[in-house]
């Protein structure tokens, strides 16, 4: 290989590893084996009704979105900080909205969605606590946010999320392991 080739492949790798944090939270490989499980919970145990508004945040090029359309026929919201997957998505799936994610703003109105599900490990997310308190602007009052870990058995994770979410008046309603990921259920708090 000549110097050139190598110079230009360094370059590139280089690049890419100073992306900003929030870029690079696509590349966890390791967490790509997770989606699959979360749709499949998400498909199996989530009962959505007709023409509930949906967003979801991390997209995957849409798949597990139209996985849950298809069940229920839901208006789709999808967010995503890959613009390559969300010009995917929308080649596949032209019916649902398409925005670009920011951690600050959360680009919808107050108490729009029925349903937030989170499709990337919430360890990803730098700036967990302003994203907390935006899913719970948009959040209608009987509202539910879906989201996953993989499961740790020497962290207690309830505790550490729960005081984010005591701040934002949201608490942590019910935790399923299922298939070597904690799923979270969270609504606002008092709320049935």
């Amino acid at each position: 290989m000549d110097e050139k080739k190598l110079i230009s492949k360094w370059e590139k790798k280089i690049k890419f590893l100073n992306q900003p944090d929030e870029e690079l939270y696509k590349s966890k490989n390791s967490d790509l084996i997770f989606i699959p499980i979360f749709e499949k919970f998400l498909t199996h145990f989530l009962s959505i009704k007709y023409h509930q508004k949906v967003l979801c945040i991390g997209c995957h090029t849409g798949k597990w979105v139209h996985a849950l359309d298809q069940q229920t026929n839901i208006k789709g919201y999808i967010l995503d900080q890959s613009i390559r997957n969300l010009n995917i998505a929308m080649h596949i799936y032209p019916h649902y909205s398409y925005q670009i994610a920011s951690s600050q703003h959360l680009p919808y109105r107050e108490k729009k969605f029925h349903y937030i599900l989170i499709n990337q490990p919430f360890d990803t997310f730098f700036e967990k606590e302003a994203l907390i308190f935006e899913m719970k602007r948009i959040l209608k009052k009987k509202g539910r946010i879906y989201f996953y870990y993989k499961v740790n058995l020497f962290l207690n994770r309830k505790q550490q999320l729960q005081s984010m979410f005591d701040a934002a008046a949201l608490e942590i309603e019910n935790i399923t392991h299922y298939r070597g990921i904690e799923i979270y259920e969270v609504k606002h708090k008092g709320v049935a």
